[in-house]
């Protein structure tokens, strides 16, 4: 099975959820606790990748396939994206010498195909009377349209990106039996290599980078030796395609597009802006839009080693820019023509599947939420709303066991049975000294009148301990001091009891187990046994909640064990 851009090492995921909060279009399926990209819904930012927190998030490995590729190819070339300049600086020599160096017949540069691509788009919108346009450069712009916008498939102009233009002037230039490897900061260009027969093999600047490491090859101890140049030319305008707006300045800078209107918006949030809206423009003249989905541009890509200094990365393709003498290049783009025409139907739209309000009532009640009031909206499960999730659920990319707030509650109900189930009376106090939980047999031993406010309230959260009973200053003394008790004898409505108190945060919780004085075995015999019992049952789903709320969460976790050392110490 061929093995798509961007995939997930199971046994790396934590379950942590960050890549569906991050996820732009939510393509990600979780299953067993493991999320896997849903390569249906995948526009191939690579976003995913770049924020994974355990590094799960794969880029699938192209340098074994350029390898095979120049063993088996007379000659292979590459096509370097213009960004080369943000990743390895204004001097190509180094780069050059070390590309040949890895078997490369030789290198020429993406730009030539972009300064193509711009050249044919201000013709064609020379002759538009109006109209919104889209450039077609940016592969994960491409997809996001025809997976999510099919509506405006029509309005990507109808020519190749930059990439599968210079490949086929490449092909045009040297050959149809070259091979052809496409080198940048993309992650989505390897899907845009893997749809098309002009491009073999697409890397990115990282990808490159860790195999002139496993050759040994050092760019800054390089010798300035003559290698020659790129093939067949340098390019001039098309070097700064990778800044934001560097397309539109090419195409301005050709004075063929007649009265168009020109715009540019990189990122996610500000492209999903334009689209929403885009009936509205090019109403009264043409308008083209340059989107780019990374912020900035292409120099901030995520096949990028770093983004860091992007301004000076910036001023570098400037620089490089202004150094640049076109005239050959004019004179090479006069005599040849490419045809560069393609359409953008050969992918299917991503249905956006409704389900009844029933089902997602159902769904939402399958989690805890019974009311709206229950839909907290906390994205701990990664999506944006609890309908969102529930949306997720009812399409079986998603668990239950996602939601923060319903495995809290689980939780908290398996410890809140647990206490009730302890024959010992067990008690939990705050530093404001007031109860935060308590269990019936606590209720039972202090009297009818305590029993009776517990009916009415159980559990008694918010009562004042010093209503408790006569040993409420020892759980003062506790929460002040740090210090635990155990077994002391205290009397409370004429019976004789023995209380523990032992902390579950210093100075913040502390518990309370008191039982009576004949009836010892209980400690050992129930409470120890069934706390490790629970313990085993819930360590896997405090866990996962103490991962996603902190300190907060593993408040039960805290509780039970604090509980269970009591025991052990008691009878060490």
């Amino acid at each position: 099975m061929h093995l798509k851009p961007i995939y997930t090492e199971v046994n790396d995921c934590k379950d942590c959820y960050k890549c569906i909060r991050e996820c732009p279009t939510k393509a990600i399926k979780v299953s067993d606790n493991r999320a896997s990209v849903l390569d249906d819904l995948c526009i191939y930012c690579g976003h995913c990748v770049a924020i994974c927190p355990s590094g799960a998030k794969k880029v699938r490995d192209g340098i074994s396939r350029a390898k095979l590729l120049i063993k088996d190819k007379k000659q292979v070339y590459v096509s370097l994206a213009p960004s080369f300049i943000a990743e390895y600086g204004v001097d190509e020599k180094p780069l050059l010498q070390a590309l040949k160096s890895l078997g490369f017949k030789g290198v020429s540069e993406t730009a030539l195909g972009a300064q193509e691509v711009s050249k044919q788009v201000g013709h064609y919108l020379k002759v538009r009377q109006s109209g919104a346009y889209i450039s077609s450069a940016c592969p994960v712009v491409v997809e996001l349209i025809r997976k999510y916008y099919p509506q405006h498939t029509m309005a990507i102009t109808p020519y190749m990106s930059p990439m599968l233009t210079h490949a086929r002037m490449l092909k045009q230039w040297y050959g149809n039996d070259i091979g052809v490897v496409f080198i940048g900061p993309c992650i989505a260009k390897k899907s845009e290599a893997d749809s098309s027969d002009l491009v073999d093999v697409s890397l990115t600047f990282k990808e490159l980078n860790e195999w002139l490491k496993s050759e040994d090859i050092d760019l800054n101890k390089l010798s300035a030796s003559d290698v020659g140049s790129f093939e067949p030319q340098q390019a001039n305008a098309g070097v700064i395609y990778p800044l934001d707006g560097g397309m539109v300045d090419t195409i301005k800078k050709a004075n063929n597009s007649g009265d168009s209107n020109f715009m540019s918006f990189t990122g996610q949030n500000m492209i999903r802006n334009v689209l929403d809206n885009l009936d509205e423009l090019g109403q009264e003249a043409p308008i083209f839009l340059e989107l780019l989905a990374c912020e900035t541009g292409c120099l901030n890509g995520p096949g990028m080693s770093d983004c860091k200094d992007l301004a000076g990365k910036y001023l570098n393709i400037k620089k490089q820019l202004k150094s640049r003498n076109d005239s050959e290049c004019v004179v090479r783009a006069e005599e040849q023509n490419f045809n560069i025409e393609r359409d953008f139907f050969n992918i299917e739209s991503v249905e956006c599947k409704q389900y009844p309000a029933e089902e997602i009532k159902e769904a939402l009640h399958s989690i805890g939420k019974n009311a709206v009031s229950d839909e907290l909206n906390c994205s701990g499960c990664g999506y944006d709303t609890c309908r969102d999730f529930a949306q997720a659920l009812l399409s079986g990319y998603a668990e239950t066991a996602m939601c923060v707030s319903y495995m809290r509650m689980v939780a908290h109900h398996k410890a809140t049975i647990l206490l009730q189930k302890i024959p010992s009376g067990v008690v939990i106090v705050d530093d404001q000294y007031k109860v935060v939980e308590m269990n019936a047999s606590f209720a039972r031993l202090m009297g009818s009148e305590t029993e009776l406010c517990y009916e009415a309230n159980p559990g008694m959260r918010g009562a004042e301990v010093s209503k408790l009973g006569s040993f409420a200053k020892l759980f003062k003394t506790a929460l002040l001091t740090g210090k635990e008790y155990y077994d002391l004898p205290v009397t409370e409505n004429d019976k004789n009891l023995q209380l523990s108190i032992f902390n579950i945060q210093k100075h913040k919780l502390v518990t309370g187990i008191i039982q009576s004085a004949r009836q010892p075995e209980f400690r050992q015999d129930i409470v120890e046994k069934r706390t490790r019992e629970v313990i085993k049952k819930n360590m896997e789903t405090v866990q996962k909640i103490a991962f996603l709320l902190g300190e907060n969460a593993s408040y039960t976790d805290s509780l039970l064990n604090s509980i269970l050392e009591a025991q052990s110490e008691e009878h060490a």
